[in-house]
């Protein structure tokens, strides 16, 4: 689970921002790292010597702050345990991270007050507008553990991060409607600059004396900033617990300064009295070539910030539903952690646009590719659940792409979404068609959406009929040519049971859909195609114990394959039953938990031979993929399978949170022999995890309960 203190080495920080709006990482060190709010997902702000120090240290310039004066003393510290200058910093932090909310309770010798953080940002399913807010809200809470009265100060510090170019920044004290706060902003930035916009920082009147420090120089020497930091700010309140209440009044004209903010809020305590004080911090970064859609309802991060501070008691009690309704599911805490903490990619790697386009990256520092639908395959499963609407936009973009021949694209664009590529290796690829059909049926029942449905219904008739083509030698099953699927550097060749099974169940949806739409032409050549290639994919594939990975004229592939039944397991996701026989299922399960999962500590192995050596054909074979291990899970709870689905799943969490400690930057590999982190960021495959609750709800009746109410959740707020 992500529970972690600030002595251990966490990689990452849980994210806060919204849907397709950037990010900023709160981190169990106490720091601010990793933002991605300034159109950047793919270069963060990141503290240079994360890499070097195997952790998260924060980004200077961003820090909160505790003054207490108790009469017979006074003591300041910086909230964080990393130190940075000669600044007084906190012990200890203990951090639970269950995004989109993280809590730290902040620990030190001899303080007269017991003081924690929830730092948190909003996710309610179906409401989008609330979901993709560019903000964050830190909601301190403090109590007087002596039996005298105290002073009690708490102080945010920003750093301007606008504009490329630190000459024409400047900050804005502002008051109004009962809020006080600071606007980062830039007098003069170029047209074409991703990073112009603005920032804020706001506490509300009203709950102590609010004080403020609007800007200096946080740099110290020329051409260098982070080793000599100057936090001015700090140093007043210190004294006093206040800052002096001075304004800036010229913009930077120096190209070795960096504008810091900062408001502090003072206040007594008495004896074990309690305190609860929130500060926001809101965005507003409009120059991405698309813009964003907070855009439709906001002018500038300052009104964000209002709207985040008025409706704060709100969104935190809707934000709270969606945990809530997992919690009573009666799951182990472990998993109802995995549940929410797997959503993290909604804030890190998504783009909404000023138009409603929903699109997520599949890796946005190592591999920026826009939507890759052979990804988006398992990460739909939480979106079309959580956020219907989103998951049609998204799919509504492969609409647009479709080629001519019925060939669907392996992704929307390389940052972009309107210049789609064929895949990442040359051979066009065998996979995408069936998964844009399963999809599109997924999206439709999740949504109702008979609209969509009647949208998409040319293009995957398109891709049905390019998929028929597929088939080479007539046995009613498309061929492999190597490098062509989701697993693109392991070059099976022939008839794969991966492709063919998602194949066959793409079948059965495309004609659910064509009853649906009244084309029983069409509903009857799927039937007939199905058959065919089922009786194939039966004889060519079945060992007596698993189907075998993969078989053509030159050779039958014989290893074991975890991802053998991914088609099985989507026809049950997708209600449509067992499509191949029930002992030859079961009989899968019992040797893919044999080889592959007793192949390593870390996960499920990709591909192991039955004499339990490891397929070493290539990177992808011989290691071990999170979302493929969570999705054959899932499948193996749906038939009955439910202690070893559960035992492997949590394998692979752990491997994620304990052995690496990095929950909110996940790869898409995890290397077998030692458990690292192999290829990926950010990846959005492993919000899979969620095809987890479908399965055990077949079993449960209290989870699927659960899963009712997440759907009228998101029902009440889709559009």
């Amino acid at each position: 689970m992500p529970v972690y203190n600030s002595k251990q080495k966490v990689k990452s920080g849980m994210p806060l921002g919204g849907i397709g709006a950037g990010k900023l990482e709160i981190t169990p060190s106490g720091t601010i790292d990793y933002i991605t709010y300034l159109n950047n997902w793919t270069r963060p702000i990141e503290n240079q010597k994360n890499k070097e120090k195997g952790k998260a240290l924060g980004v200077a310039g961003f820090h909160f702050a505790l003054y207490v004066n108790t009469k017979a003393a006074a003591i300041c510290k910086l909230l964080q345990t990393e130190k940075i200058a000669n600044y007084n910093t906190i012990k200890s932090i203990d951090f639970d991270g269950k995004f989109p909310n993280a809590r730290l309770v902040y620990s030190d010798d001899n303080l007269p007050v017991e003081i924690s953080l929830n730092a948190r940002s909003f996710l309610i399913p179906g409401d989008v507008k609330n979901s993709s807010l560019p903000a964050a809200l830190f909601e301190f809470e403090v109590k007087n553990k002596i039996n005298k009265d105290i002073e009690v100060g708490l102080m945010f510090i920003a750093r301007n991060l606008v504009s490329k170019n630190s000459v024409g920044r400047y900050n804005l004290l502002k008051k109004d409607h009962n809020m006080i706060g600071i606007e980062f902003l830039h007098k003069n930035p170029l047209p074409n600059d991703i990073a112009a916009g603005n920032t804020f920082i706001g506490v509300p009147e009203g709950i102590g004396k609010v004080s403020y420090l609007s800007a200096w120089n946080m740099q110290r020497e020329n051409f260098c900033f982070e080793p000599n930091i100057g936090l001015d700010a700090f140093e007043y309140f210190s004294d006093t617990g206040r800052l002096p209440n001075i304004q800036m009044k010229h913009p930077s004209e120096s190209q070795s300064i960096e504008l810091g903010g900062a408001l502090a809020v003072t206040f007594k305590l008495n004896a074990k009295q309690y305190k609860k004080v929130p500060f926001v911090h809101s965005w507003y970064f409009p120059k991405h070539f698309l813009g964003h859609f907070y855009e439709k309802g906001f002018k500038k991060s300052r009104e964000v910030g209002l709207y985040v501070n008025k409706n704060k008691d709100d969104l935190r009690k809707r934000t709270s539903r969606l945990p809530a309704i997992i919690d009573g599911m009666g799951l182990e805490g472990w998993l109802c952690d995995a549940l929410m903490n797997n959503l993290y990619t909604l804030f890190s790697s998504s783009w909404l646009t000023r138009n409603g386009d929903f699109t997520m990256y599949e890796a946005p520092i190592i591999c920026p590719l826009m939507g890759t639908l052979d990804v988006y395959f398992y990460a739909s499963v939480p979106i079309a659940l959580l956020f219907p609407g989103l998951n049609i936009k998204a799919l509504l973009l492969f609409k647009k792409s479709i080629r001519k021949s019925g060939y669907v694209p392996h992704d929307i664009g390389y940052e972009r979404i309107d210049l789609p590529s064929n895949g990442t290796t040359m051979t066009l690829w065998k996979d995408l068609n069936s998964k844009l059909i399963l999809q599109s049926y997924n999206a439709y029942l999740n949504s109702g959406d008979m609209k969509f449905l009647k949208e998409m219904y040319p293009a995957l008739k398109k891709a049905f009929e390019y998929s028929l083509k597929l088939d080479n030698d007539g046995d009613g099953l498309p061929e492999n040519e190597g490098f062509d699927t989701t697993f693109d550097t392991w070059g099976f060749k022939g008839t794969s049971a991966y492709n063919a099974g998602v194949f066959l169940v793409s079948l059965l949806a495309m004609k659910k859909i064509a009853e649906i739409l009244n084309d029983n032409r069409l509903a009857v050549r799927c039937m007939e195609r199905f058959d065919r290639g089922r009786r194939s994919f039966e004889s060519k594939l079945w060992n007596g114990k698993f189907y075998i990975t993969a078989k053509d004229e030159k050779r039958d592939y014989e290893s074991c394959m975890i991802a053998q039944l991914a088609g099985q397991w989507y026809a049950y996701l997708l209600g449509l039953g067992r499509i191949f026989p029930d002992e030859k299922v079961k009989s899968a399960i019992k040797w893919i938990f044999k080889l592959n999962d007793k192949d390593s500590a870390y996960g499920a192995t990709n591909s192991v031979f039955l004499n339990k050596t490891r397929d070493e054909e290539s990177y992808h074979s011989q290691n071990i993929w999170p979302g493929v291990c969570y999705s054959f899970a899932a499948l193996a709870i749906y038939e009955g399978f439910v202690k070893e689905g559960l035992n492997l799943t949590k394998k692979v969490w752990n491997t994620l949170t304990q052995k690496n400690k990095n929950p909110w930057n996940q790869p898409d590999v995890i290397l077998t022999k030692d458990g690292s982190f192999g290829f990926g960021d950010y990846y959005m495959r492993n919000s899979v995890i969620w095809a987890v609750l479908p399965a055990l709800g077949k079993q449960n009746e209290r989870v699927e309960k659960g899963l009712e109410k997440i759907r009228e959740l998101a029902r009440e707020s889709y559009v």
